[in-house]
């Protein structure tokens, strides 16, 4: 199979290097005139992927990636290079390389110093010296680092498409993508560069679906979303394919799309490629007057667009024949001779000179013309097709001859020896065979894995990202709820504030649900086990919902078994919130009678948790539902009733991560349920003496100078209005790096400190802080993470960079003081 498929790309190579140029038209196969939708959906996420950004990001995150002192850090500064390098600005490319290569011997990386060293190679490559490929293919043959040889195949697979050695080009992609650790942190960089290169390969073969499909692998699949791209290449190979299968009407708007990002941009190199791509679009669907007005803003001489003349002069001199320019085509046809002797660059000039011909007249001169350069391309495309031929057969004649010297030497020998070496040769294919399988097999599970791996990672982040901006929002609005609640209004504005702090708590606790299930089904959550009040906890869920329950004229009933009186060993908190979510739930589906919440003790220091209502019921046959995610025993509840449907199945999961049976029901429609479930409950060892209590802080009469960072105005506004009415002085900032200069002034008894911010973020904020203040030996000043990221990965981060507390948003005035008097409370007892 690999040596048909290398056959059929070299077969391609030859024909594509002695085709037609771009701007002839060529018949097309109705089954690969259009291209297909999956590239429009490509076109559009990189259209707006590289419009929520811009290139003085990417400056800013290289900048920030500059400080830091790792590997993450230098594969940074590699991204940012590349992707300047990839716009044609090589004098900024070679700055960013400069300093991608400074870090890494700084910090003694030969992994990103040889990375520094084949980006020089390829900006010398990329200016004109071909004789670097030769370097770039040895350190790919013979890199020491799996990463670099990657890099290093990527840059000489791309010099030999140039070539027209496609086919060669994409076999050494394909040997590079084999050698990619699945698990490795940095895996995915080094896959989306080889599959960038590998769509401009297919590109150049024609393959319409197969290139999408690499684009779209390098631009989504394997593409960090936490590294700004501003970048929008894959728009201009998409127009170019559309315009080589004659696809015009696509071709056009993907050039809508690469143009008002260009336009967006403001790089001089962009606009031009831009207008180049404008000539190459016009000229597909044979609009000659638009060919010269992409052209006309670079003048006769092409100026700023020079770099691009072999490109843009055929098709301005076939444009400018066509509307009967013909002093100004024979102006740039001489420019395209000069430029073919002067620089070796090969051109479409007799292409160019028979449409001259043809348009003054001279339509035998134009035939001839033509004909001799058709004759050309054929005898082009035939040295181009023997030559793959040749080195499919070279290869093909070598292992020939190695099978003639064995069967030379097997006739040579006795019987006995040829028996025993076709045995021998049998059991080698036999084992050979197996090898062969068990390796496939091995990089099938490896590659799905790696998929796994991925979307699990996906997941994360987008989960990690929704929540984020969902909590973003949801701040204000909750935090200015809780603060109108506070305030002096009229009964029917309580009740409008009121039914906002109840939506708000709805959201918070549906996202708080989604957020569970994710960590749930990764494995993430953990059972924190510890001495607690048994009753206590039980009678602190049923007072929660007493009010509620009084309200619908539902009565809430607590029934406890004195054997587990005292303190028990367990999670508190997950088992709250499971008694918490099936309480609700049985207040739900309960408009009269009774919930009943009970606890009953076994003899082998287990306790059994029931929770019975008198509510609506349900099937026998529904109860497997109930326990799936997003369900629910009706479809129709959902729009009766409300809720996620993913509130049993965190409970059910809880319940077997605190060591108990799956959560069990019983029900009958019209006549209640009862959920119930048993998990282990031991007595906890008595605590000696007294436990110290400590007097509560007043902190809103305490006058303390708060410093805020945060880059949402919104959330600036909040804590603003909340901390109006106290004795506390607000001083705010919009990002990391200006927190750090304010900190330097003095004076702030805290810190509020926002995880997500421009130019510095949160994290690295408060380690500057933390850093600061041990060089000056100065007193801990207590910092707050207030910020909209919740999970725990966020908690853990912020308490490794320095942080005393972790507040998520929304927050309400008594979480802000909370967490106020905590954090100020933490440095005493780390001295303690």
């Amino acid at each position: 199979m690999l040596l048909i498929r290398v056959v059929v790309a070299l077969l391609a190579a030859a024909a594509v290097s002695g085709g037609a140029p771009a701007v002839r038209s060529q018949p097309v196969p109705a089954s690969t005139s259009e291209v297909p939708d999956d590239a429009l959906r490509l076109a559009n996420f990189v259209e707006a992927r590289a419009g929520s950004t811009d290139f003085a990001a990417l400056d800013r995150f290289g900048v920030a990636a500059m400080r830091q002192n790792d590997r993450e850090g230098l594969n940074r500064l590699y991204h940012v290079t590349w992707t300047i390098l990839n716009q044609g600005d090589f004098d900024k490319a070679a700055l960013w390389n400069r300093r991608l290569a400074e870090a890494a011997q700084r910090q003694g990386d030969e992994r990103y110093k040889d990375i520094a060293r084949l980006n020089a190679l390829t900006i010398r490559y990329d200016q004109g010296e071909t004789a670097v490929v030769a370097e770039m293919r040895r350190t790919a043959e013979t890199g020491e680092d799996w990463f670099v040889r990657a890099h290093a195949a990527r840059l000489t697979a791309l010099a030999l498409i140039d070539e027209g050695k496609v086919g060669e080009g994409l076999e050494l992609l394909a040997q590079a993508q084999t050698s990619i650790p699945a698990k490795d942190p940095f895996a995915a960089t080094a896959h989306a560069g080889i599959w960038e290169v590998t769509g401009m390969g297919l590109k150049q073969l024609n393959d319409v679906t197969g290139a999408a499909d690499a684009f779209r692998k390098f631009e989504i699949d394997y593409s960090n979303p936490a590294y700004p791209r501003p970048d929008f290449d894959s728009l201009y190979n998409l127009a170019m394919m559309a315009v080589k299968v004659g696809d015009g009407d696509r071709a056009a708007r993907f050039y809508e799309a690469h143009h008002r990002l260009a336009r967006r941009a403001g790089l001089t190199t962009l606009s031009v490629y831009d207008a180049s791509l404008c000539a190459t679009v016009a000229n597909a669907r044979n609009e000659p007057r638009a060919v010269l007005a992409c052209l006309e803003p670079y003048g006769e001489s092409l100026g700023e667009a020079a770099f691009v003349a072999a490109e843009a002069l055929p098709l301005r001199a076939i444009a400018r024949a066509r509307t009967g320019q013909i002093a100004g085509a024979r102006r740039d046809v001489d420019a395209l001779r000069r430029l073919e002797t002067e620089s070796g660059i090969q051109s479409e000039v007799d292409h160019v000179e028979a449409e001259v011909l043809f348009a003054e007249g001279r339509h035998e001169a134009a035939f001839r013309t033509l004909r001799a350069h058709m004759l050309e391309s054929e005898i082009s495309a035939a040295r181009s097709y023997s030559a793959g031929i040749h080195q499919v057969t070279g290869n093909m004649q070598g292992q020939l001859d190695d099978r003639r010297t064995q069967l030379e030497t097997a006739r040579s020998n006795t019987g006995l020896q040829r028996a025993i070496i076709g045995i021998g040769v049998i059991f080698l294919l036999f084992a050979g065979a197996t090898l062969v399988w068990q390796a496939r097999q091995k990089r099938q599970l490896r590659l799905a894995q790696q998929r796994a791996e991925e979307a699990n990672r996906a997941k994360s982040e987008f989960l990690a990202n929704m929540s984020h901006e969902i909590r973003t929002p949801l701040n204000g609005v909750v935090s200015m709820a809780d603060t109108l609640a506070r305030r002096d209004l009229k009964p029917e504005e309580h009740e409008m504030v009121a039914l906002i702090r109840s939506s708000g708590a709805t959201l918070e606790r549906l996202l708080s649900d989604i957020l569970d299930s994710a960590k749930i089904e990764s494995g993430q959550l953990t059972f924190e086990p510890a001495p607690f009040d048994l009753e206590q906890s039980v009678r602190d869920v049923a007072a929660l919902w007493r009010v509620k329950a009084e309200d619908q004229g539902v009565a809430m009933v607590v029934e406890f078994d004195e054997a587990l009186s005292g303190l028990v060993e367990g999670d508190m908190v997950r088992l709250r919130q499971v008694l918490t979510n099936l309480v609700s739930n049985a207040l739900k589906f309960t408009s009269s009678g009774s919930v009943r919440l009970s606890v009953m003790s076994t003899l082998d220091g287990r306790a059994v948790f029931r929770v019975t209502d008198t509510g609506v019921g349900f099937d026998p046959d529904q109860k497997g539902r109930i326990f799936r995610r997003f369900q629910q025993a009706d479809g129709s509840i959902t729009r009766r009733y409300g809720g996620t449907g993913l509130g049993l199945t965190i409970s059910n999961a809880l319940v077997e991560l605190m060591g108990g049976a799956a959560l069990d029901c019983d029900s009958a429609p019209g006549k209640g349920s009862t959920f119930w479930f048993e998990i282990p409950m031991p007595k906890a060892a008595e605590v000696v003496g007294e436990t110290e209590v400590a007097a509560g802080v007043d902190v809103a009469a305490t006058p303390l100078r708060i410093l805020l960072a945060d880059d949402h105005p919104a959330n600036r506004k909040v804590v603003e209005i909340m901390l109006a009415a106290t004795e506390m002085e607000l001083v705010t900032v919009e990002d990391g790096q200006q927190a750090v200069e304010a900190f330097k002034g003095g004076g702030f008894d805290l810190v509020l400190m926002d995880m997500q911010m421009p130019v510095m973020d949160g994290l690295t904020a408060t380690r500057e802080i933390r850093a600061l203040e041990a060089a000056s030996g100065l007193k801990r000043t207590p910092v707050v993470m207030l910020t909209a990221n919740a999970m725990a990965e966020h908690v853990a981060s912020g308490r490794e960079a320095g942080a005393d507390a972790h507040l998520t948003k929304p927050v309400t005035l008594v979480s802000l003081f909370d967490a106020i008097a905590n954090a100020m409370e933490a440095p005493e007892r780390e001295a303690a």
